[in-house]
């Protein structure tokens, strides 16, 4: 029994010789190298998730933006012009101006455009819809009442007739403004709760939608179509094409403005204190909805039918301020 121990002793003590030797000799023609993998290297952190734009829903592609304080600059469009800018806006205001012109205040948060324009003088309506936001406007002047206005609501910003240099060619830029804006301005608090996936726009009253008209008096009819491919609807300002992922439609009271100084001059203005009937498209869908803003500073809440808020989808969100004689439809 000990000499069977010593011969398997002995023959694992070849082996292993044998095995050391095979270690370090060069290998026969044919057979493979196998290179130490070493230390598996770390695996990537996963990318850290961005806030969503509070005036936008949507997911920031830059750290800090969510900070940063909002511009709204007023958009004078005629029936034949044009307008840069829209499209990277976050909310639109639409009023329907003199002239068969519209009056817009564009708002930009979570995005930058290079270009945005023709930048129009100051009315009340900027005043009252972007208020809430404490934004930092840039304007072309105005009326020397509506400039008041803007004092009394402790609105700042600047014009060309104290920067020029920002506003080139009647036109400005999200940067120009920047640059000319204190130090300090507050990001905006969001104004709707966005629908998230498989969120329906309203609780009640919503249907297919596929097409948006609003006619106004003196006024061309603003048209609205779903393009499911881009999941955006799209419409006209002038001769521009425009995008939005919703747009919210408020039925309210226009009245006249007498302006005295620095010209005469009669314009239309909506009343956007108050409250009233709404109707909302934002994806494929459709909703009756009311709304109400009791005053500058108060966010303009827009429920549906059965009192809960309305969930537009995350994007450019474009709202029509509409005369109560406007027809409004949906298709």
């Amino acid at each position: 029994m000990r000499l069977r121990r010593s011969v398997v002793a002995s023959a694992v003590g070849v082996l292993i010789v044998a095995l050391g030797a095979a270690c370090s000799d060069p290998p026969p023609p044919g057979a493979t190298d196998l290179v130490d993998p070493g230390t598996p290297a770390p695996k990537p952190s996963p990318t850290p998730s961005l806030p969503a734009g509070p005036l936008s829903g949507q997911p920031l592609t830059q750290p800090g933006v969510e900070a940063r304080q909002a511009l709204a600059v007023p958009i004078r469009v005629s029936e034949s012009g044009t307008a840069t800018g829209l499209d990277a806006a976050d909310l639109v205001y639409q009023e329907f101006a003199e002239s068969g012109s519209l009056h817009l205040s564009a708002v930009y948060q979570s995005r930058d455009a290079a270009k945005i324009g023709p930048v129009a003088e100051i009315r009340p309506v900027d005043i009252r819809s972007v208020g809430v936001l404490r934004p930092w406007l840039g304007y072309d002047g105005g009326p020397t009442g509506f400039v008041s206005q803007l004092k009394a609501a402790d609105l700042s910003g600047v014009t060309p007739a104290q920067r020029s240099s920002a506003f080139p060619g009647g036109n400005t830029s999200t940067t120009a403004l920047r640059a000319t804006a204190p130090k300090g301005g507050a990001a905006p608090a969001p104004l709707f709760d966005y629908a998230t996936t498989g969120t329906a726009l309203a609780t009640r009253d919503v249907a297919p939608a596929s097409k948006l008209t609003v006619s106004a008096s003196g006024h061309r009819t603003q048209t609205w179509t779903y393009d499911q491919a881009k999941q955006q609807w799209s419409g006209r300002v002038g001769k521009t094409s425009v995008t939005a992922a919703s747009v919210v439609v408020l039925t309210m009271e226009y009245r006249t403005l007498n302006v005295r100084k620095p010209s005469p001059r009669s314009l239309p203005s909506a009343n956007v204190y108050g409250k009233g009937a709404a109707l909302v498209v934002s994806g494929p869908s459709s909703a009756k909805a009311q709304w109400s803003k009791p005053g500058q500073k108060l966010v303009c809440n827009v429920t549906d039918l059965a009192g809960f808020q309305v969930r537009p989808q995350p994007g450019t969100t474009w709202i029509v301020y509409a005369p109560t004689t406007a027809r409004v439809a949906v298709t």
